[in-house]
């Protein structure tokens, strides 16, 4: 699944690519992975993007991975569109420290109108990229669907689209090639799936209690 077929995740059902690291010949990669969330919900989720803020509210998502937490350009009230989310973190525990912006988008901006309105679930989207340097290395989604059960979350990095961080400039072929091949690794992209299941496990975990005594919102 690329980036441009983002809109399958509307559709019921599942899709054939739900968990994994997929590669292309252009030298893009989609990460993928499926977490189910009981007695979470979609708008639980969505809170937590809007609340969750510093280092110590960080590491509760992953205690070990989880090193640093700031913001740029978010607004009061809880909304996080069009914020940035500076964050270091490893992935697995060990090896190098990524220092991260990931850059939120309204979902509206994302998928199609219609078929995402007509979704029971939201979709929290951003265009990740480096702290270090003024690159986006592409685009993400965790999808939050609701279900009997709760909700589940099915999270795509489509990594590839390199990008410039800086409205209207535009980055040569070359050196997005360059960066492709650089970031996009074997370590990292293992990292990212391994790291990507166990921190929405601990958010599955920890989500609906916390919501419910931060919010005073005991419905399901």
């Amino acid at each position: 699944m690329r980036y441009e077929d983002r809109n399958d995740l509307l559709k019921p059902g599942y899709l054939d690519f739900e968990s994994g690291i997929k590669r292309y010949d252009d030298g893009s990669v989609t990460i993928a992975a499926l977490t189910r969330m009981p007695r979470c919900r979609a708008k639980m989720v969505h809170w937590w993007f809007g609340w969750v803020g510093g280092t110590d509210q960080y590491k509760l998502w992953h205690p070990v991975d989880h090193l640093f937490s700031d913001w740029a350009d978010r607004g009061n009230g809880g909304n996080y569109y069009g914020a940035k989310h500076l964050v270091h973190e490893t992935l697995g525990g060990s090896g190098p420290v990524h220092k991260l912006r990931i850059h939120f988008r309204d979902p509206l901006e994302v998928f199609d109108v219609a078929g995402y309105r007509a979704v029971d679930g939201i979709g929290v989207c951003a265009r990740p990229g480096s702290l270090e340097r003024p690159v986006n290395l592409g685009h993400m989604c965790h999808f939050v669907r609701n279900t009997d059960y709760g909700c589940e979350m099915r999270s795509r990095f489509w990594f590839g689209d390199v990008h410039s961080q800086n409205d209207g400039e535009t980055l040569p072929e070359p050196m997005r090639a360059a960066i492709r091949e650089e970031a996009l690794n074997d370590e990292f992209c293992r990292g990212l799936h391994k790291h990507n299941i166990e921190e929405m496990g601990y958010l599955a975990d920890l989500l609906p209690v916390l919501y419910r005594q931060v919010t005073g919102d005991a419905t399901f």
